[in-house]
């Protein structure tokens, strides 16, 4: 067998396991709500007449993505009850998200912006918040159930099941909004929901993982508690509960090599495109693109672009390992947003933005799932859903933060200069990922 028959082979190979094709299945009802409350909420806001200074703002209604670490620990921990019963933890937990997130995506539907930006701001806040405890859940789910070996393939697998349900919320809702009303747009959004809640209630429960060394520093916190004489035996029992749910989850992250790094470039990792924010889609209107032509190019091809590079980021996290992965996918993709300040430039080109659009999602597809299986390398299984928590809070953090200021920057420094912006401060990212390398590797 020839070199290329060999890549050819070992390419496919990784993906050919149930499991892996299940993480699809989940990744896609995660997919969903993430453009609800960004880019698609832009459009439906600039359509409204909302000013680009507001649009941005609006940023902030992903605000729980950034949080989530505060529940993470009853979502590891504390039974649903009637459903974990049933269910399993991991599965009653996504049952639960995905039945919150239908009701508040149908509440989003039931609003006007144009005459209560308010209420729908607080709606879409409810979104993010269901989506978020959906996002940790199916991450943990993927700890437990895949073995570390996968975590590459699974991830890919995960970002492809992802990007489907993006491209049926960005492109998708852009065709659907030339038919219907944007309130109606949301509703059928809502009920592509139950694709994920079809597949948790077929998916197995994973076997819980125990640390058997935070179990016994859990056995003894319980123990000091309720020997101390001044605690009710409720009060000591919700102190110990508390330790081992919160304290010991955090402690053990913290024992890593590296890990404020970690938290860093988790953080900063997707900066040039936090940066972009949710100006994409009005940045391509205002250079005369029809909202079909953005739908065809940029959701659609752009789509099959990112899962494309997807699987071949999952393939070479898998032959030159995660770090090394890390550093050339984010560089790549900082090079690749210059082709936004060339369409800025010369206008409307519907060659030249298939070319902008496949060079950028390929490499924006790799960089993602670089990231994401870098994640899952540095928890603990027994403590997987609050360390992810902590892990994507810092990204979706960096999102929320950075992109707020996304209508002000390009009222202040036009396209051009906000797109080469967003390019050059990816050198961040790569500085921090030589640092957690150099302290990682050193004894």
């Amino acid at each position: 067998m020839n070199t290329s028959q060999s890549l050819y082979k070992g390419f496919f190979s990784s993906y050919n396991d149930r499991q892996i094709v299940i993480m699809a299945f989940i990744g896609f009802s995660c997919g969903i709500p993430l453009f609800l409350t960004a880019s698609t909420l832009s459009l439906w806001l600039s359509d409204a007449g909302v000013s680009y200074t507001k649009i941005g703002l609006i940023g902030w209604v992903a605000f729980p993505y950034t949080i989530k670490f505060l529940w993470s620990p009853f979502i590891d921990r504390l039974n649903i009850p009637f459903l974990t019963k049933f269910l399993g933890r991991r599965r009653s937990w996504l049952l639960l998200s995905q039945l919150l997130l239908i009701a508040s995506i149908i509440a989003v539907s039931k609003t006007n912006p144009a005459e209560n930006l308010t209420l729908t701001a607080i709606s879409a806040i409810f979104v993010s918040f269901s989506a978020a405890t959906q996002l940790v859940t199916m991450l943990a789910y993927q700890v437990e159930r895949l073995d570390q070996h996968q975590y590459g393939a699974g991830q890919a697998m995960g970002v492809f099941g992802y990007r489907m349900g993006m491209l049926l919320s960005g492109a998708g809702a852009l065709y659907f909004s030339e038919i219907f009303t944007w309130n109606e747009v949301y509703k059928i959004m809502a009920l592509f929901i139950l694709i994920g809640v079809i597949t948790t209630l077929i998916i197995k429960e994973p076997k819980p993982i125990i640390n058997k060394e935070y179990y016994r520093k859990e056995e003894n916190a319980k123990k000091y508690f309720h020997a101390h004489s001044k605690l009710s035996p409720r009060i000591a029992s919700t102190l110990s509960w508390l330790y081992g749910a919160v304290i010991c989850p955090f402690s053990n992250f913290m024992l890593q090599k590296a890990w404020w790094v970690a938290i860093l470039i988790m953080f900063f990792y997707k900066i040039g495109d936090n940066l972009v924010g949710n100006m994409t889609n009005i940045f391509l209107v205002d250079m005369g693109y029809t909202k079909s032509e953005i739908a065809s190019v940029s959701k659609i091809f752009g789509m099959a672009a990112s899962i494309f590079g997807g699987f071949v980021g999952g393939y070479l996290i898998a032959r030159i390992g995660i770090v090394k992965a890390l550093f050339i996918t984010a560089f790549i993709h900082g090079i690749s947003m210059l082709f936004f300040v060339i369409i800025a430039h010369v206008g409307y080109d519907i060659d030249l933005l298939y070319i902008t659009i496949a060079i950028e999602h390929i490499t924006a597809g790799m960089r993602t799932t670089a990231l994401f299986g870098f994640q899952m390398t540095l928890v603990t299984p027994a403590y997987a859903a609050t360390q992810l928590a902590l892990l994507t809070s810092a990204v979706h953090f960096g999102r929320v933060f950075v992109s707020s200021f996304s209508g002000i920057l390009v009222e202040n420094l036009g396209w051009a200069n906000f797109f080469t912006l967003a390019s050059s401060v990816t050198i961040i990212s790569l500085l921090l990922v030589i640092i957690f390398a150099k302290l990682y590797n050193d004894p």
